[in-house]
């Protein structure tokens, strides 16, 4: 044997080895984030008073309302008589979600919960902005939702805005929004961090979603980059010396390695991130309900399918719900929903708790997850791929199965890259079966 043919042979299987090593080489996960990192997949929910408008949330930035018609318009007529918190939990439950965000004050400045923090008033400046006070909606929607969610064991989040078009220290301006004065920000951010301590009191969020964080990073700040870095390293810490098992996402200010984890939006990053993530996805192109929007929902398959991709890639899937404005659920929508649920129950094995494929390349029939001692092989095409070659030569194999409520055990044969494995003719469910390859440690 040649010197030449012995040292590829060596680096052939020294690369082997370093792709398969990559099955152990998952992020340090903190131990207030074992739950998120398990679960893997939740609901997003945008309700607010734009919901009444059916423009989607950022309807008062691309019309350009003013507030006080904008209040007097739109908000004035939101009634969210029909919101059941029940039937919400019930929904995401069913899908396969584990955990559940909402929007408790979004950018337009509405506070979905009856806040006893004075500052943040309508534009007259007269009534607080919120459902209680300027509504006059008597429920606590929030304490609904959270009361349901613990009673069927899906943990409770919350997203809160940053930013806030109504506060009378700031203006809309372009999509951001300009402080009054530098006094203004110092009282305004006081009156959030209150509100914060509100929620937190109140509803014991698992998780606080921000946003609206998007201004230049600027030092000293201005009237129109007001929230820098210092400004968010203060809240992050002051969130948890109230709460220190409070997750908290990076877009206190994104991009700058704060919070627990990185939020790409609406996109799914080519291979794993430094740390912990999770990408949100609407159903429909919007957030908020659109009118427009109402039967345009993309189809179950493709949110599996992204599911799957993602939990691949180790990441979290945060899919948006967008309640109709009276608080009901769009019927279109359910039926999605319903259908990622019944993939979730014969294959959500192969996503809880998983973590990313041990395999630097994406194979072109689908994706890999893996678990413990299980690969998992996402076959996303069914009826195109006839055979699949998987490349574990190094482990000794103790079953091959297709992952259903029977557990069909598969033939196989080795191969010198590793296994080869027929694919079932029959498949449970048609967006992509799962097959599980168990070894031995």
């Amino acid at each position: 044997m040649s010197i030449i043919f012995c040292m590829k042979k060596f680096f052939s299987i020294l690369y082997f080895f370093c792709v398969l090593s990559n099955i152990y080489a998952q992020y340090t996960i903190p131990h207030k984030m074992e739950w998120w990192y398990h679960d893997r997949f939740g609901m997003f929910i945008h309700f607010g008073s734009y919901s009444y408008y059916g423009k989607g949330e950022w309807v008062m930035q691309i019309e350009k309302w003013s507030k006080d018609a904008y209040q007097t318009q739109i908000t004035s007529q939101f009634n969210p008589h029909n919101f059941n918190a029940k039937a919400i939990v019930d929904v995401a439950k069913s899908t396969g979600m584990k955990y559940i965000v909402i929007t408790a004050k979004h950018h337009e400045g509405f506070c979905m919960w009856k806040t006893n923090v004075a500052g943040f008033r309508d534009y007259t400046g007269n009534t607080v902005f919120d459902l209680y006070h300027y509504i006059g909606f008597e429920r606590d929607i929030l304490k609904e939702l959270k009361d349901e969610c613990d009673a069927q064991g899906i943990k409770f989040c919350l997203y809160y805005s940053i930013l806030d078009w109504n506060h009378p220290s700031q203006t809309l301006h372009e999509y951001f929004s300009v402080m009054k004065n530098m006094e203004a920000k110092t009282d305004y951010v006081l009156q959030m961090k209150a509100q914060l301590r509100e929620l937190i009191t109140l509803y014991k969020p698992a998780v606080l979603w921000f946003d609206g964080d998007w201004c230049e990073n600027v030092y000293p700040p201005t009237l129109e980059n007001w929230w820098n870095k210092d400004d968010a390293i203060n809240l992050y810490n002051y969130i948890l010396s109230i709460d220190s098992t409070i997750i908290i996402n990076e877009r206190v200010k994104r991009e700058l390695g704060l919070g627990d984890f990185m939020c790409p939006e609406q996109k799914i990053p080519d291979a794993p991130l430094e740390r912990q993530w999770e990408t949100c996805q609407t159903m429909n192109g919007t957030w908020g309900y659109d009118a427009k929007s109402y039967n345009a929902y993309n189809s179950a398959q493709s949110f599996i399918h992204e599911l799957e991709l993602i939990v691949s890639r180790d990441g979290n899937y945060l899919l948006n719900i967008d309640p109709l404005p009276d608080g009901s659920l769009n019927p279109n929508m359910l039926v999605i929903l319903h259908e990622i649920g019944e993939w979730m129950r014969v294959y959500g094995e192969s996503i809880y708790g998983c973590k990313r494929s041990p395999f630097i390349k994406q194979p072109e029939w689908g994706v890999y997850t893996a678990k413990d001692n299980i690969l998992y092989a996402h076959i996303q095409k069914p009826n195109e791929v006839k055979t699949i070659e998987i490349p574990l030569n190094s482990k000794k194999i103790k079953s091959v199965y297709e992952v259903s409520y029977n557990k069909q055990k598969l033939q196989y044969i080795k191969t010198s890259q590793g296994i080869m494995i027929a694919v079932p003719n029959k498949q449970v469910y048609p967006a992509s079966i799962v097959i599980a390859v168990e070894y031995k440690k």
